[in-house]
């Protein structure tokens, strides 16, 4: 028999006795008070899963701060604006600081870029042979295409030159005019860009460049 209850009169319709209020509010802290807990509960996680950078990729925290975006690409004799973003590895990576002073080159680059993956390993190893020349790098678009995350690919190359973690609006990239991996900016001593390169080169391209930046 399908039982009723009548909120109006107390009743219920089978001619039994209506739950009393003390019985409504046993009910209450049996059933009540522990599903809120777990509402709570399910808050929390989503909030915490939300804040990670993708699946197993932790958000660094902090803002990008970089110029305006440009339309074109940064081009030889104007300088790389200053900007300032999370580390990779932690610390925050200002530009200026990073180059110090000293002719740099600032490579742009995505981790799931099969031309980045090959290109990054031979600016590292060249820039061994350098050591007056900084090297400093933007990592971007990141988690737009497949592939290893910036974490992931700089621990196996063990590549240890500071990187700038771009935002999802690729403020940083937006700054520099990029739209290809990778692009590097080839700086002198005073900041201002003295060579373009876009897409991957080979190892000799690549050291005859830095030859150039420490000969100027």
């Amino acid at each position: 028999m399908r039982v009723r209850v009548d909120r109006v009169e107390g009743r219920r319709h089978d001619g039994g006795p209506a739950p009393g209020r003390k019985a409504r509010r046993r009910r209450l802290l049996a059933y009540g008070i522990p599903s809120a807990i777990l509402v709570v509960v399910a808050v929390i996680a989503a909030v915490t899963s939300l804040s990670g950078h993708g699946e197993g990729r932790p958000a660094p925290a902090g803002t990008v701060r970089a110029g305006a975006a440009r339309t074109t690409l940064l081009q030889p004799g104007e300088p790389v604006p200053d900007f300032s973003a999370p580390g990779l590895a932690g610390a925050r990576v200002t530009w200026t600081e990073a180059r110090a002073g000293d002719p740099a080159v600032l490579v742009v680059w995505a981790s799931w870029c099969p031309h980045c993956q090959r290109e990054l390993p031979v600016v590292a190893r060249v820039a061994r042979g350098f050591p007056g020349v900084r090297v400093v790098t933007v990592t971007t678009a990141i988690g737009a295409h497949p592939g290893p995350s910036p974490e992931e690919f700089v621990r196996s190359q063990h590549l240890v030159f500071p990187t700038a973690v771009d935002d999802a609006a690729s403020t940083l990239a937006a700054a520099l005019g990029v739209r290809s991996f990778p692009t590097v900016f080839w700086v002198g001593k005073d900041g201002r860009v003295t060579a373009v390169t876009e897409g991957e080169r080979g190892e000799a391209a690549v050291r005859a460049a830095f030859q150039a930046l420490a000969s100027a």
